[in-house]
Parts: structure tokens; sequence; C-alpha cells
């Protein structure tokens, strides 16, 4: 008897269940799903249905379908007349936020066999923001930017294990737009938060470096170093271990940093763009005789690239400063030892002789390098050779910018 009356119970509350649906969902369901005019069942839904129903999750979920196919069905329009205006651009915003609210009111809700579930749905609509969102941001709108991150960052949420490395980079996206606008600190916060995904994007913790450095902090500057080593691919870690070679240099490290480099050398060693980083770490550290032969042997497989012939330059011109620093010290000691200044001072330009050779020979490669070109005339001027026109022009225009 008691089974009875709780069967009757429950079959009254099904039937008061699907009674309390309110009736114009099928009407809507129908012409999105079987009829497939998709503008005609945003009309029902807005104008008939969701209206005076905002608290019902099964008409959040169809108003969820309705603007996610709307918003395909004018992408599919475009794609066939590039002529044909986007009527609702809006749309994708509105199925997120629609597919958010069903999973607010009821996350376990039955779903109708044609349409998307509500978290399928939602995480089917953080790419297209995405890319909105990365407009907004070529266009320098960065509120708005900011504001269509967080709904993918929210939404991308609902499954932080599977979509980690796009969580990763929506939260450097976010970073970059904070920065945009000076708040520095939102932008570190996004790059914790992306950090603590210990995604495999080499970028958040090479930022994150950056400010670590800027900020003077060199525990946390090897904290994410090591982080980074442990959750990036080989493959993708060149730049990760050449901010190992800063922050060996950094904190003085002299040992480390030559390991480090040559065993980067060897494993890049026909890759002229990081012999280029290396050799600059090294040069930086005063290790010019290691910089000199590992630029060699990068020259050896492209013998014309304006880097390697301009760290080349700096290799010798580094060196030549060295002396020169040498040769003040004697000059200010008391008595001034005017001789050993004078032989350091030959030695200077003993060495200049060999810079300016590479520092002609990048200029030939690349004429419209700044920095090279104020560094090629210093040369030129110290050893009282003739600085060409073309030369002498360029330097000239970069005072009057």
């Amino acid at each position: 008897m008691k089974k009875s009356f709780l069967f009757t119970i429950l079959f009254l509350a099904i039937c008061y269940s699907l009674d309390a649906q309110p009736a114009c969902i099928k009407d809507v369901i129908y012409t999105l799903t079987s009829v497939k005019q998709i503008p005609k069942a945003r009309k029902l839904m807005e104008e008939q249905c969701f209206p005076g129903n905002e608290s019902s999750p099964d008409v959040w979920l169809v108003r969820a379908n309705v603007f996610i196919q709307l918003y395909n069905y004018e992408l599919e329009m475009k794609e066939k007349d590039p002529k044909y205006t986007i009527r609702w651009p809006d749309a994708i915003i509105t199925a997120n936020e629609s597919f958010y609210k069903v999973l607010e009111l009821k996350p376990e809700i039955k779903t109708d066999p044609a349409l998307f579930e509500p978290e399928e749905g939602l995480l089917l609509t953080a790419e297209p923001i995405s890319m909105l969102a990365v407009k907004y941001m070529d266009n320098k709108n960065y509120a708005e930017a900011i504001k269509l991150l967080n709904m993918v960052i929210r939404t991308y949420k609902y499954d932080a294990e599977k979509y980690a490395l796009d969580l990763s980079y929506t939260y450097l996206d976010l970073s970059n737009c904070y920065q945009s606008i000076g708040d520095e600190k939102s932008c570190k916060e996004m790059l914790l938060n992306a950090a603590a995904l210990n995604a495999p994007l080499p970028s958040v913790y090479l930022s994150l470096y950056d400010i670590y450095r800027q900020e003077k902090d060199t525990i946390k500057c090897g904290e994410i170093l090591a982080q980074a080593h442990n959750v990036i691919p080989d493959s993708l870690a060149i730049n990760i271990k050449g901010y190992e070679l800063d922050y060996f240099s950094m904190v003085g490290d002299s040992i480390k940093l030559k390991s480090a480099a040559i065993k980067m050398f060897e494993q890049y060693r026909d890759n002229p763009a990081v012999i280029t980083i290396i050799a600059g770490h090294l040069i930086n550290n005063k290790e010019y005789s290691l910089a000199e032969s590992m630029i060699k042997e990068g020259l050896s497989v492209a013998p014309n690239n304006f880097d390697l012939n301009q760290q080349m330059t700096y290799r010798f011109f580094y060196e030549a400063i060295d002396y020169d620093k040498l040769k003040e010290a004697k000059l200010n000691e008391k008595p001034r030892k005017y001789l050993e200044a004078e032989a350091l001072l030959k030695k200077s330009n003993e060495i200049l002789e060999k810079s300016v050779i590479w520092a002609e020979k990048a200029y030939n490669l690349n004429k419209d390098d700044k920095q090279h070109n104020f560094m090629y005339r210093q040369i030129l001027v110290r050893l009282n050779l003739p600085v060409p026109d073309e030369l002498q022009q360029k330097v000239d225009s970069y005072y009057k910018q």
C-alpha cells in the first residue's frame, strides 16, 4: 500500500514537471531542428517563449541552442555570400550566457536528443568568443576583450584539466590586455593563474621570468625556470634554455652558464638563431673565445647570416672595451702609469681592427639595423677610418627622430 502511494506521488510529480515546462518550447525545438528555420526559431524564442519564463532551465537550454545554431547559420551565410551582413553579432555570447545559466539553475537537466547538452554547448562557444576577443585586442578595445576573455575562462573551467592549455592561452591573452592598459598587478596575477595549470606554454613562464627579473627576485626567477623545465617538452624549450643562460649570468654563476651554453650549443649547433642567443650570453659574460668558436661554426652553416656576423662584431668590440677600461684604470692610478696605459690602448685598437671587418660585413648584409650602425660608425671613428656617407646619413637621421 505504501509503495503504491509513493509511486503515485512520484508519477504526479513527473507529470507536474512536464506540464510546468512552457508549451512554446516544443514549437521552438520543432522550428529549430525539424524545419531548420533558425532565424524564425530565434524570433519565437525571444518574442514568445523567453519573456516571462526566465526562471525555467528548459527555456534557457533551448534558447542557448537557438543562438549557437544562429551563430553557425550566419557564418555559413557569410561564407556563401561575402556581402551578407551579420544580423546578430552577439549570438555566440548569448549562447554562452544561456548555457551557463542552465548549469546554474539545473546542472543535471535532461536534454532533448536533438539539442546540445549544456556543458557540451558551453564549451563549444569558447573558441569563437576567444577569436572575437582577439579582434577586440587588435583594435585596442581592451575593456571588451577583457570581458570576453573572462567569459572564456569561466567556460573552460568546467573542464579545467582537459582544457588546461586553452585556459593557459586565455590567461596569457588576458595578461597582455592588462599589460596594455598598465595594470601590472592583474597582468602578473593572470600569468600566475596560467602557470598554476602547468601547461606546456613557454610564453607564460618566460613572461613571469621577465617580471621577476624586473623585480630583481632571483629566487622566483629560478623557481619559474625550474617549473618550466619540468613541464615544457624539449622540442619547445629553446627559449627556456636561453633564459636559463640569462639566469646563470644574472646570479653570477659562470660555471653553470658555460656548461649550459656548451650543452645547448651541442644540441642546436646547426641553428644560427640559437647560436646567436648562446653567443650573446657568453659575450656578456666575457667568454669571448668560446663565443667566437661557436659563431664560427654557425657561420660555416650560414655565412651570410646578419645576426651571426653582428655577434662576431660584438665579440671583438666588447673585448676592446674591456682593454679601454683597464687603460682608464691605469691613468687614474697615482702616479699615472702612461706606458702601461699606452700598451692597453694599442691592444684595444688591435682588437677593434678585427671587429671592423665583421662590422662592415654585417652592415652590408643589413644596412638598417640602428644599433649596429651606431657601433660600426663608432669603431670607424675610433680607428680613424673614413665613415661612408650612407652610414653617416643613417646615423644622423637617428638623432633627428
